[in-house]
């Protein structure tokens, strides 16, 4: 087959084509609903303790004292049964429009909203390169179609845990609460993505030092990580290693 010629897959249903899953997400503490994703319905328990982290609504996991999950007409609603007054701010907070899988922060009611959390981190050295090419072998080895992948490790290079979501932010998301609940802060993590500003809050807010991405961030992702002590990695893909921001 050559690159003029199509496969013809307008009949196959579906289901056959192998497609990443996706649903409308619905994140609620108590019963005020607080925000929506089209994410992978996968591992939507550390989604929603890193998204509520993450958007600093909750400080650790423990705040959150139990988590259920219950069909939509359309999708799945996760709710987090939370103190009262987590529940009044995500009422005040609440996103203006569903945020989608492509753009995490859409639907923030104010510019200040999008940079909250942001602070300085504590000076760090940047991973060793062999670390990080041990790191893209895996993401390679790894990578599923359609879906994106986020590895975490600790500073010796042992992988601690992996995100996968349709979406690159929930990825994150779910690699972040995991490792709230487990315990085990991240030193790096690799994205099998570009780099946005959110993913670059996303990270500091969590406390890690490293970040390193398959391709290159948007400007604005490298001055907040500038100004926040970020070690910010571009892996071009694989083909070479670009430090944009350190600590």
């Amino acid at each position: 087959m050559s690159l003029s010629e199509y496969e013809d897959a307008t009949k196959t249903p579906g289901e056959q084509l192998n497609g990443p899953p996706e649903l409308p997400i619905t994140l609620s503490f108590n019963e005020t609903a607080y925000a929506s994703v089209l994410a992978t319905p996968e591992a939507l328990e550390h989604w929603a303790i890193g998204f509520a982290f993450s958007e600093g609504m909750i400080t650790r996991a423990s705040q959150v004292s139990e988590i259920t999950t219950d069909r939509l007409r359309h999708g799945v609603r996760v709710r987090l049964n939370v103190a009262a007054h987590i529940e009044r701010l995500g009422g005040e907070r609440r996103r203006v429009t569903s945020a989608s899988s492509s753009c995490g922060r859409c639907g923030s009611a104010e510019e200040a909203q999008m940079m909250e959390g942001l602070q300085r981190l504590p000076a760090s050295t940047p991973p060793p390169p062999a670390q990080l090419e041990r790191a893209l072998e895996q993401l390679s080895s790894e990578g599923q179609p359609g879906l994106h992948m986020a590895l975490g490790f600790d500073g010796d290079g042992q992988r601690l845990g992996t995100g996968v979501d349709i979406g690159r932010h929930n990825a994150l998301d779910k690699l972040i609460g995991a490792s709230l609940v487990e315990g085990r802060p991240l030193s790096m993590v690799l994205l099998s993505s570009r780099c946005s500003l959110e993913l670059v809050q996303k990270a500091v807010r969590a406390g890690i030092p490293t970040l390193a991405t398959l391709s290159h961030p948007s400007t604005l992702a490298v001055d907040i990580a500038r100004l926040c002590a970020l070690n910010l990695i571009c892996c071009h893909r694989g083909r070479r290693l670009t430090l944009l921001s350190s600590g």
